[in-house]
């Protein structure tokens, strides 16, 4: 393995950086620079300027350098052991030789989880970690890192295809870049008016752009610092006695390339037109990133940043066959009639926070509009044709609607962050940074670093994307018609009728995160009512008259009747092939009697969420019990305790997941509300490993008001937060089951891409007629429908995701940033016909320390970052009333509608409400 000795580098600045003042090495980074500004076009000086176009911020390759992330497919089984191995042992060089005034100490301890973490301490004497990886990374993406200012919990993962060789160079940048982003944050909390309540600047100075004419001092990014470490890296690399001679002129040609990769030297010949405006721009260039160069860059910048023509021999030669290499590379930045990014105005300038709420207000406004002109422009259509009209369908959006083809019509119920009433998601923007590359929005425009990303940015967001097509606020089921074809069911928001659109090509869903199970109920066999049900069928024999009668059954009670009126039901429980199934009705008929019995007083955690709950109702419970202490359970605490300010919650649970600490809603939460941390006292976290939470369990009190108990708590209500079942997405379910009755089969397949990274799942429906292909992608890809997939498949790829988004980021692969992202590549995959379809999880992404366990039921993985909710008397939604009159989606709520819902708007059954299969009709003729 080649070490990287590079403590023979002097660390310090150089004399003339020395002589700088603090307002030049200050200088503010989030406004246009002053004088010449990069600009848009790659490889050419001049005026202009750039928009809100993404850019990614890791330490991407440089093409036609060696410094890349490696092409082709997986790697060989003992790469990633091997770049682990390097970078393990070259951070502390690292580290000692180009930070050291920065990071004082570094150590490599064992974690917890059997895993190894640096523990570090810097220069104000606060300790933050450092966990390093190798994963499959996306091409062009040579490492990045997962950066929490709020824990200062961070992840570097680096790619499994890259040279293990090129992992100093990686961590030089990655480390730089880091402390960049932890500076910005402390001075943002300190209120540093250079950059409390502005976004940080995205144009990257050390990148070949257009130089614009300003007043103030260009400042350089978080990525032109980490830049700035490769450059102190590669001079010191350069330099190291230790190394011979062809590694050093090896390391001298890639500190060239980088030179001319980030405009440091003139491209042009000399004497055209373009060989002065470049020239001008790399001696600004050189000049602002002196005070940061370690005296060996600064003589190497010095010998080697200068026009081609003045190079020696050997140095021309090497440069002029990188630029030949580079010239294949394709140029970084949007593409020409990319539109801007959410949050940003048609000519490309940000809305600004103080405008926040108004732009998300008329984004509603304006989405509300859209979907009725679209359901007319639909409606005219059938009129004129008498037939139904032919569309490609989008069914949800929320994060995904990154990647929708603006084509394609969208259904989409505007549900969760609609009606949520909380203060916003549980990352603050510095944990959800890179979410800006996927097209999506840029967090820091809306919050301070360490903030949460306000629930405002995240409805603008969504809404603006929604508009750029054809949309319906609403829900949709797809189901195959007798005409061969297959069909969108679309009930719309509004109340308005129903209407169907055959479906053009592969639809997709993204209709997020399923239902959640009921307390008490057998996870790992047996998890909802339809699964019970399908279990007590297959033990009784085939000419029960009880198999008629459980057709169309409303819920478990009323199952339980008809076993026992049909004299099976003992028969049952002495055996043991029912035994989980009977668990499960027993449990579920114990939730349905206690909604029936407390209207109002039970809940299953997402009916909090969603805001289907009276906090101020006259008599209403004034304590409550929360089971399940995951992301979503504490998000719940958040939003009662916000809802009423006389409010006590307990959580109740037997642990609580890793992310928590590392999120800003939790911490906050804490300090708030917990009398230890400093709160007022009104929540309790009640962790314990023996608090296993088993069916509901309910009397009545002294005052003759209901009562429930876990443990040794009590409370006048209860909300179950327990995980997620895993059934087949809603839209699908009819089309499911009319596939399997007709005698036909729905076989699964995962998605991936080139890059082997995650895009979602594809569900196949095979009949005598032919094939149906639907894809399901965001967070419901995240759970894997437990009658399509094996068991080992979802542990597999529970075990990817956690190592794909780690726990120490905040966030959780089926979180809105991850979301985002996986959509982004999805699109992008189709649009290069480069999606690959494979029966399991690849070898690569299952790195037995963080295999799961096979065998366990499928909860989610969101528990451990569930959606933030939060404050109450949060501003009047003008799109929330639309969004809770849709009737069909609505979060499972098992054992009944919506205690106090009006008629027609209570929830729809919940996923164990299996009525009898229907007939295959053909699709009703328009007019009818």
């Amino acid at each position: 393995m080649d070490q990287e000795p590079l403590d023979h580098g002097d660390a310090g600045r150089s004399d003339r950086a020395e002589a700088r003042t603090d307002a030049g090495r200050d200088a503010r980074p989030d406004t246009p620079a002053a004088g010449p500004v990069p600009g848009a076009e790659r490889g050419t000086e001049g005026g202009g300027e750039r928009g809100g176009e993404p850019i990614v911020i890791t330490a991407t390759g440089i093409a036609g350098s060696r410094f890349v992330s490696g092409t082709g497919t997986a790697p060989d089984p003992g790469r990633q052991a091997a770049v682990v191995a390097q970078a393990e042992s070259t951070l502390p060089m690292v580290v000692r030789s180009l930070y050291g005034e920065r990071l004082r100490s570094v150590e490599l301890r064992p974690g917890s989880a059997g895993d190894r973490f640096f523990a570090l301490t810097d220069d104000r004497g606060r300790d933050l970690t450092l966990r390093l990886d190798a994963v499959p990374l996306p091409s062009g993406t040579v490492a990045r890192t997962h950066v929490n200012t709020t824990s200062d919990q961070h992840v570097v993962q680096l790619s499994d295809r890259m040279e293990p060789r090129q992992v100093g160079r990686a961590l030089s940048h990655e480390v730089g870049e880091l402390l960049a982003v932890r500076d910005r944050a402390t001075r943002a909390a300190a209120g540093d008016p250079e950059v409390a309540g502005i976004a940080p600047n995205h144009d990257d100075l050390l990148a070949r752009g257009r130089f614009g004419s300003t007043e103030r001092r260009p400042g350089l990014t978080e990525e032109d610092l980490g830049r700035v470490g490769e450059l102190n890296y590669l001079a010191a690399r350069m330099n190291d006695p230790t190394l011979d001679a062809t590694q050093r002129a090896e390391t001298r040609g890639e500190l060239s390339a980088l030179i001319d990769h980030s405009g440091l030297r003139p491209q042009a010949p000399a004497g055209s037109e373009r060989y002065a405006p470049e020239l001008r721009a790399a001696d600004i260039r050189r000049d602002v990133i002196d005070q940061h160069l370690t005296p060996m860059a600064t003589d190497a910048l010095r010998e080697l940043a200068v026009p081609v023509e003045r190079l020696g021999a050997a140095d021309r030669a090497e440069l002029r066959e990188f630029r030949s290499r580079a010239d294949h590379a394709q140029p970084l930045g949007a593409s020409a009639g990319t539109p801007p990014l959410p949050g940003f105005r048609p000519d490309g300038s940000p809305v600004p926070r103080e405008e926040l709420a108004a732009a998300a207000a008329r984004a509603a406004e304006l989405r509300t509009r859209t979907a009725a002109a679209t359901l007319d422009q639909l409606r005219a259509e059938i009129a004129t044709t008498g037939a139904w009209p032919t569309r490609q369908v989008v069914i949800g959006g929320g994060a995904s609607l990154v990647g929708r083809d603006p084509q394609s019509l969208l259904v989409d119920a505007r549900g969760r962050w609609h009606l949520d009433p909380g203060q916003g998601i549980v990352q603050s923007p510095d944990q959800v940074r890179d979410m800006r590359t996927t097209g999506l929005g840029d967090a820091h425009q809306f919050a301070d670093p360490t903030a949460r990303v306000p629930r405002d940015a995240v409805r603008l967001w969504e809404d603006q994307l929604a508009v750029r097509g054809p949309v319906v606020d609403g829900t949709a089921r797809l189901v195959p018609a007798g005409d061969g074809h297959l069909y969108a069911h679309i009930r719309p928001g509004d109340g308005s009728p129903d209407l169907y659109v055959k479906v053009r090509g592969t639809p997709t869903v993204a209709t997020g995160l399923p239902p959640e199970m009921v307390p008490g109920v057998d996870r790992r066999d047996v998890v909802n009512l339809s699964e019970a049900l399908d279990a007590v069928r297959g033990q009784l024999p085939a000419d029960s008259p009880a198999h008629a009668r459980l057709t169309g059954t409303a819920g478990a009670r009323e199952t339980l009747r008809i076993l026992r009126e049909e004299g099976v039901l003992d028969g049952l429980r002495s055996g043991s092939g029912a035994r989980a199934a009977l668990r499960t009705l027993d449990a579920t008929a114990q939730w349905e009697h206690a909604r029936a019995t407390a209207p109002g007083r039970v809940f299953i955690g997402d009916e909090i969420a969603e805001n289907r709950f009276d906090a101020s109702a006259a008599g209403g419970p004034k304590t409550w019990l929360i089971a399940g202490a995951g992301g979503t359970g504490v998000a719940n605490a958040e939003i009662i305790l916000e809802a009423d300010p006389e409010a006590r919650v307990t959580v109740y649970g037997p642990n609580l997941p890793p992310a928590l600490e590392n999120q800003v809603q939790f911490t906050a939460m804490r300090e708030r509300f917990v009398e230890a941390y400093g709160g007022d006292g009104r929540l309790t976290i009640d962790i314990h490993p023996d608090n296993r939470v088993g069916a509901v369990r309910m009397d009545t009190g002294p005052d003759g008001k209901p009562r429930f108990r876990e443990g040794q708590v009590e409370a006048e209500a209860y909300v179950a937060s327990l995980g997620r079942t895993a059934p087949m997405p809603e839209a699908l379910q009819e089309l499911s089951e009319r596939t399997r009755a007709g005698g036909g089969r729905v076989r699964g397949d995962l998605m991936f891409d080139q890059d082997r990274q995650y895009l979602g799942y594809g569900v196949t429906f095979e009949t005598e007629g032919g094939q149906r292909r639907v894809e399901v992608t965001g967070a419901a890809s995240q759970l894997l429908p437990r009658d399509v997939f094996p068991r080992d498949t979802q542990a597999a790829l529970g075990a990817m995701a956690a190592r794909q988004v780690p726990s120490q980021s905040g966030n959780a692969a089926p979180g809105f940033a991850p979301t985002a992202q996986q959509a982004a590549r999805l699109a992008e995959a189709r649009r290069d016909g480069t999606v690959e379809r494979h029966a399991s999880v690849p070898e690569s992404w299952r790195r037995p320390a963080v295999a799961a366990a096979t065998g366990t039921a499928a909860t989610s993985p969101g528990a451990v970052s569930g959606p933030a909710t939060g404050a109450a008397g949060a501003a009047v939604n003008p799109a929330a009333d639309a969004a809770r009159l849709r009737s069909g989606r609505r979060s499972g709520s098992p054992g009944g509608p919506v205690p106090g819902a009006a008629p027609g708007t209570g929830a729809v059954p919940g996923p164990g409400s299996r009525g009898q299969v229907p007939r295959r009709p053909r699709p009703p003729r328009p007019g009818r």
